[in-house]
């Protein structure tokens, strides 16, 4: 039995799929309320807990043989904040899965994370591998640069902009560097980790075949739609007190302090030793989208 913390989200799906393609036994950690396109699956159990309170994991992780743990959040809100989601929430997975005897643990973390780092987000991302690195578990932890997909929140939020508004807004001078990977390469870097015992103790970054740099990538959307359009830069400290402003009187900004932080610093990586031990053919970001860059264009309608 495999339990999936975060299954219901955009990389917990193709996770999930994946999962059941390959004939496993699925449990899902559900929070609130069971999901009802899991409902009906003969391979899927969906057990309500919540990883902040401890005393509703051990009836998820009976029977369970390995654990990948996906929870996260982007933006904090006065209920959930990166320590409590990303930190907290990964010492109490990893200590019930001590209690339980299961041993097989799969983190997801975020490339750039370490317990040093500028942002919030990636300093607690990187206590929650250190904590999984001491903890005598058979650990494997994967961080990967930006995921898009066709459910993603940053790919499909830009062929919108580009879509309906005449100007694209930059921040900051946008040479930045991102690799984008597919969420398919992402939930299969998970699932086959499972069975390949040369990951253990290992820790993977993840990116796809491509870096670009923010402006670049923007450039190559423009041409995949088709599109002409002003590109504005927008000054850091202006952003900075915008991102203030929103923080201070939005239960969910669109832009934070924190992700500014993130999005001055590059986000790419080596993938060649995920690509050696996995057995990975990275899928490029152009070739990908140009397959459900329709399917994009409809949902805006």
């Amino acid at each position: 039995m495999l339990l999936i913390t975060g299954g219901t989200g955009f990389v917990g799906n193709s996770i999930v799929k994946k999962a059941l393609d390959k004939g496993l036994d699925v449990r899902l950690l559900i929070h609130r309320r069971k999901r009802p396109e899991f409902s009906q699956h003969p391979k899927v159990n969906q057990v309500v807990g919540d990883i902040l309170q401890p005393e509703t994991l051990t009836k998820a992780l009976e029977g369970v043989d390995a654990i990948i743990h996906l929870v996260g959040i982007i933006v904090e809100t006065k209920g959930a904040s990166f320590e409590a989601i990303h930190h907290q929430g990964t010492i109490n997975i990893v200590t019930a899965a001590q209690k339980a005897g299961i041993k097989r643990f799969i983190q997801m973390s975020a490339l750039g994370s370490s317990p040093a780092a500028a942002s919030r987000y990636h300093q607690t991302k990187g206590k929650a591998e250190e904590y999984l690195r001491a903890s005598g578990l058979d650990y494997t932890i994967f961080r990967p640069s930006i995921i898009f997909g066709p459910e993603d929140q940053f790919i499909n939020w830009l062929c919108q902009v580009i879509r309906y508004s005449p100007i694209i807004p930059i921040i900051g001078p946008g040479t930045n560097k991102l690799q984008p990977i597919y969420v398919e390469d992402v939930a299969e870097c998970f699932i086959q980790a499972l069975n390949k015992t040369d990951t253990i103790g290992r820790s993977y970054d993840l990116g796809g075949p491509e870096q670009f740099t923010t402006e670049g990538l923007i450039d190559l959307l423009l041409k995949l739609l088709n599109k002409n359009r002003l590109k504005i830069h927008l000054p850091i400290p202006l952003m900075k007190l915008n991102a203030g402003l929103m923080e201070r009187f939005l239960p969910n900004p669109p832009l934070t302090q924190d992700q500014l932080l993130m999005l001055q610093q590059d986000n790419i990586c080596d993938t060649e030793p995920v690509i050696k031990d996995i057995g990975l053919q990275l899928m490029s970001l152009d070739k990908v989208i140009s397959q459900y860059l329709i399917d994009i264009l409809y949902s805006f309608c």
